[in-house]
């Protein structure tokens, strides 16, 4: 009984012999070990989609407590990426629900990528319009609101791009500015969306359709 117990303990360390050293034929090493952890990610396509629609949920829950109950009122480029992530989580929870295999789920993946590219952007924006001398900030502008009911949807969106006073106040969690922490957020959503929806699974997971 103990050389057999003693047998199955010595497995994983001949295994980690094995894998460090790389002298076992047909072992996995390197960019194979690689591989296999992505297709791992794929084979979780579906709870991992729901892991990136929770993630953008929490984030805006997180965003609205900031707002009411530490007083950081929402500049328009906030607005716009909170925006962002709403139609990232929505992507997100449709690829789950969904949850397709190949040549859908890359397509979620091109858009997710897209929608986290965009949302990049603003961010990027927002952070290089708090860089800017104070001779250079622009001028505070009217509201969301009386934007959107006053111009063609364009001519708003290009006001709201082009920044105003309020995007310039730097907002901090920990030391980094709201916007960094945005943009973090988008790059990290994007590069999962991709990770989890372009590889191709070994089998159809349960409920997934083509």
């Amino acid at each position: 009984m103990e050389n057999g117990n003693s047998s199955i303990l010595d497995k994983p360390l001949e295994l980690g012999r094995e894998l460090s050293s790389g002298n076992m034929a047909g072992l996995p090493v390197a960019a194979d070990v690689t591989k296999i952890m992505l297709e791992r990610l794929v084979g979780w396509r579906r709870p991992l989609n729901l892991v990136g629609a929770a993630t953008c949920a929490a984030l805006l829950v997180f965003a609205y407590y900031l707002q009411f109950a530490h007083s950081m009122e929402p500049c328009p480029l906030c607005v716009f990426q909170r925006i962002g992530f709403l139609v990232l989580g929505g992507g997100f929870l449709s690829a789950g629900v969904h949850a397709p295999h190949r040549g859908g789920a890359r397509v979620y993946a091109v858009v997710l990528l897209a929608i986290a590219a965009v949302g990049s952007g603003l961010a990027a924006r927002h952070i290089w319009i708090q860089s800017l001398p104070l001779d250079q900030v622009p001028a505070c502008g009217p509201g969301l609101d009386y934007l959107f009911e006053t111009l063609p949807l364009a001519d708003a969106v290009r006001m709201v791009l082009q920044g105003s006073g309020e995007c310039a106040q730097v907002d901090r969690l920990l030391g980094v500015s709201l916007p960094a922490w945005s943009l973090a957020g988008f790059v990290a959503l994007g590069v999962a969306s991709v990770l989890v929806n372009w590889g191709r699974a070994r089998s159809h997971p349960p409920g997934s359709r083509r």
